[in-house]
Protein backbone atom coordinates (compact mmCIF):
# COMPACT_ATOMS: atom_id res chain seq x y z
CA UNK A 1 0.00 0.00 0.00
CA UNK A 2 1.15 3.55 -1.09
CA UNK A 3 1.36 6.09 1.76
CA UNK A 4 0.91 10.09 0.14
CA UNK A 5 0.66 13.24 1.90
CA UNK A 6 -2.55 15.06 2.32
CA UNK A 7 -3.43 17.09 -0.24
CA UNK A 8 -0.91 14.74 -3.02
CA UNK A 9 -4.18 14.25 -4.72
CA UNK A 10 -4.28 18.02 -6.14
CA UNK A 11 -1.90 17.48 -8.63
CA UNK A 12 -3.58 14.07 -10.14
CA UNK A 13 -4.17 14.35 -14.13
CA UNK A 14 -7.71 14.88 -14.20
CA UNK A 15 -7.47 18.23 -11.49
CA UNK A 16 -4.96 19.76 -14.25
CA UNK A 17 -6.87 19.49 -16.80
CA UNK A 18 -9.97 20.22 -14.91
CA UNK A 19 -7.67 23.59 -13.18
CA UNK A 20 -6.30 24.53 -16.62
CA UNK A 21 -10.14 24.64 -18.84
CA UNK A 22 -11.54 26.68 -15.23
CA UNK A 23 -8.66 29.36 -15.83
CA UNK A 24 -8.93 29.05 -19.88
CA UNK A 25 -12.61 29.81 -19.44
CA UNK A 26 -11.91 32.78 -17.14
CA UNK A 27 -9.67 33.88 -19.68
CA UNK A 28 -11.96 33.69 -22.22
CA UNK A 29 -14.62 35.79 -21.02
CA UNK A 30 -12.16 38.17 -19.67
CA UNK A 31 -11.33 38.43 -23.60
CA UNK A 32 -14.35 39.96 -24.63
CA UNK A 33 -13.52 43.00 -22.73
CA UNK A 34 -10.19 43.24 -23.48
CA UNK A 35 -10.30 42.36 -27.37
CA UNK A 36 -10.69 45.71 -29.19
CA UNK A 37 -13.93 46.45 -31.40
CA UNK A 38 -14.05 45.39 -34.87
CA UNK A 39 -14.76 47.09 -37.75
CA UNK A 40 -18.17 44.77 -38.20
CA UNK A 41 -19.16 45.79 -34.66
CA UNK A 42 -19.38 49.54 -34.65
CA UNK A 43 -21.92 50.83 -36.58
CA UNK A 44 -22.12 54.18 -35.84
CA UNK A 45 -20.22 56.70 -37.51
CA UNK A 46 -18.00 59.12 -35.90
CA UNK A 47 -19.13 62.01 -37.76
CA UNK A 48 -22.51 61.34 -36.70
CA UNK A 49 -22.13 60.80 -33.14
CA UNK A 50 -20.16 64.34 -32.88
CA UNK A 51 -23.08 66.20 -34.36
CA UNK A 52 -25.77 64.45 -32.27
CA UNK A 53 -23.39 65.75 -29.17
CA UNK A 54 -23.06 69.45 -30.70
CA UNK A 55 -26.79 69.84 -31.08
CA UNK A 56 -27.57 68.28 -27.74
CA UNK A 57 -25.02 70.91 -26.04
CA UNK A 58 -26.23 73.97 -28.61
CA UNK A 59 -29.96 73.43 -27.15
CA UNK A 60 -28.93 73.24 -23.78
CA UNK A 61 -27.03 76.16 -23.96
CA UNK A 62 -29.99 77.86 -25.62
CA UNK A 63 -32.18 76.38 -23.11
CA UNK A 64 -29.96 78.52 -19.91
CA UNK A 65 -29.63 80.92 -21.99
CA UNK A 66 -33.43 81.61 -22.17
CA UNK A 67 -33.85 80.39 -18.30
CA UNK A 68 -31.80 83.71 -17.20
CA UNK A 69 -33.17 85.79 -19.82
CA UNK A 70 -31.40 86.90 -22.60
CA UNK A 71 -29.31 89.93 -21.23
CA UNK A 72 -27.16 90.83 -24.57
CA UNK A 73 -26.69 90.88 -28.21
CA UNK A 74 -24.04 87.71 -28.54
CA UNK A 75 -26.36 85.21 -26.71
CA UNK A 76 -30.01 86.97 -28.69
CA UNK A 77 -27.56 86.06 -31.50
CA UNK A 78 -26.65 82.44 -30.76
CA UNK A 79 -30.09 81.65 -29.60
CA UNK A 80 -31.21 82.98 -32.95
CA UNK A 81 -27.98 80.72 -34.92
CA UNK A 82 -29.25 77.31 -32.84
CA UNK A 83 -32.96 77.69 -33.71
CA UNK A 84 -32.88 78.29 -37.27
CA UNK A 85 -32.86 75.67 -39.60
CA UNK A 86 -30.02 77.04 -41.60
CA UNK A 87 -27.11 74.33 -41.88
CA UNK A 88 -24.38 76.75 -42.92
CA UNK A 89 -24.93 78.44 -39.52
CA UNK A 90 -21.76 76.49 -37.48
CA UNK A 91 -19.62 76.87 -40.21
CA UNK A 92 -16.24 79.59 -39.77
CA UNK A 93 -17.79 81.76 -42.21
CA UNK A 94 -21.14 81.61 -40.71
CA UNK A 95 -19.94 82.37 -37.14
CA UNK A 96 -17.78 84.88 -39.09
CA UNK A 97 -20.51 86.73 -40.39
CA UNK A 98 -21.96 86.95 -36.90
CA UNK A 99 -18.96 88.14 -35.45
CA UNK A 100 -18.64 90.99 -37.90
CA UNK A 101 -22.38 91.56 -37.57
CA UNK A 102 -21.76 92.30 -33.47
CA UNK A 103 -19.15 94.62 -33.94
CA UNK A 104 -15.75 92.66 -35.12
CA UNK A 105 -13.48 90.71 -33.19
CA UNK A 106 -12.54 93.60 -30.57
CA UNK A 107 -15.98 94.51 -29.91
CA UNK A 108 -17.35 93.20 -26.61
CA UNK A 109 -19.92 91.54 -28.35
CA UNK A 110 -17.78 89.75 -31.19
CA UNK A 111 -15.50 88.07 -28.05
CA UNK A 112 -18.58 87.46 -25.69
CA UNK A 113 -20.27 85.46 -28.84
CA UNK A 114 -16.64 83.32 -29.69
CA UNK A 115 -16.44 82.62 -25.31
CA UNK A 116 -20.11 81.31 -26.36
CA UNK A 117 -19.13 79.18 -28.87
CA UNK A 118 -15.65 78.25 -27.47
CA UNK A 119 -17.51 77.41 -24.38
CA UNK A 120 -20.31 75.43 -26.45
CA UNK A 121 -17.42 73.44 -28.28
CA UNK A 122 -15.62 72.27 -25.03
CA UNK A 123 -19.11 71.10 -23.82
CA UNK A 124 -19.46 69.12 -26.86
CA UNK A 125 -16.61 67.76 -26.94
CA UNK A 126 -16.26 66.30 -23.48
CA UNK A 127 -19.35 64.83 -24.03
CA UNK A 128 -18.26 62.90 -27.19
CA UNK A 129 -15.65 61.32 -25.49
CA UNK A 130 -17.98 60.38 -22.81
CA UNK A 131 -20.52 59.16 -25.24
CA UNK A 132 -17.81 57.14 -27.45
CA UNK A 133 -16.61 55.42 -24.45
CA UNK A 134 -19.94 54.86 -23.22
CA UNK A 135 -20.22 53.29 -26.91
CA UNK A 136 -17.36 51.33 -26.95
CA UNK A 137 -18.36 49.76 -23.56
CA UNK A 138 -21.70 49.02 -25.24
CA UNK A 139 -20.21 47.82 -28.19
CA UNK A 140 -18.16 44.85 -26.01
CA UNK A 141 -21.35 44.33 -23.46
CA UNK A 142 -23.91 43.22 -26.19
CA UNK A 143 -20.87 40.89 -27.78
CA UNK A 144 -21.88 37.15 -27.08
CA UNK A 145 -19.99 35.57 -24.58
CA UNK A 146 -20.23 31.81 -25.33
CA UNK A 147 -17.74 31.53 -28.44
CA UNK A 148 -14.86 33.55 -25.82
CA UNK A 149 -15.74 31.20 -23.00
CA UNK A 150 -14.81 27.98 -25.69
CA UNK A 151 -12.65 28.66 -26.87
CA UNK A 152 -11.03 29.86 -23.70
CA UNK A 153 -11.89 26.68 -22.35
CA UNK A 154 -10.44 24.91 -25.13
CA UNK A 155 -7.20 26.31 -25.08
CA UNK A 156 -7.53 25.73 -21.37
CA UNK A 157 -8.36 21.82 -21.70
CA UNK A 158 -5.30 21.47 -24.43
CA UNK A 159 -3.16 23.01 -22.08
CA UNK A 160 -3.70 20.85 -19.22
CA UNK A 161 -4.11 17.68 -21.51
CA UNK A 162 -0.63 18.51 -23.10
CA UNK A 163 1.09 19.19 -19.54
CA UNK A 164 0.33 16.01 -18.34
CA UNK A 165 1.35 14.29 -21.83
CA UNK A 166 4.85 15.77 -21.28
CA UNK A 167 4.82 15.44 -17.51
CA UNK A 168 8.35 14.04 -16.91
CA UNK A 169 7.76 12.67 -13.85
CA UNK A 170 5.63 8.99 -13.45
CA UNK A 171 3.73 7.48 -10.62
CA UNK A 172 5.25 3.89 -10.36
Amino acid sequence: MTVSAVGQNENSKLYTVVKTTAVGAAVGYASKYMLPVTKQEDTINRRTMVNYCRKITNKARVAEIKAEGIKSKAQDVFVKMVESKDKDAFSLSGIQKKVQALGGENSAAGKEFRAIIRDVNNLSRNLTIRFAKSYHHMLKDIRPSAPFIVAGAGVGFFAGFAHNVMKTDFDA
